[in-house]
């Protein structure tokens, strides 16, 4: 009879404790944007010869989308390669 009890005062308290429960539905996932982090290091250094043309662009899609535009050149590598994996 003690086991119901402790049960029952349990579900109890997990039925009136909103952290425990699904919360899903008050976030608006609408503008929300995917994150990636660069957690290995940046040990290699390359050079890479474009048109001003084209750096002006890079910078200009990079500024748009709220990144660095060398950290931007990155990921776009990074999308292509496991797009073709």
């Amino acid at each position: 009879m003690k086991n119901s009890k402790k049960i029952s005062k349990k579900k109890k308290k997990l039925e009136n404790d909103p952290l425990e429960r699904d919360l899903s539905h008050l976030f608006d996932r609408s503008d929300w944007k995917k994150v990636k982090f660069e957690l290995k290091p940046k040990n290699k250094s390359i050079t890479l010869r474009i048109s001003e043309e084209m750096l002006e662009a890079i910078k200009a899609k990079a500024e748009n989308e709220g990144q660095d535009y060398q950290k931007w050149i990155r990921s776009s590598l990074e999308e292509a390669l496991n797009k073709s994996a």
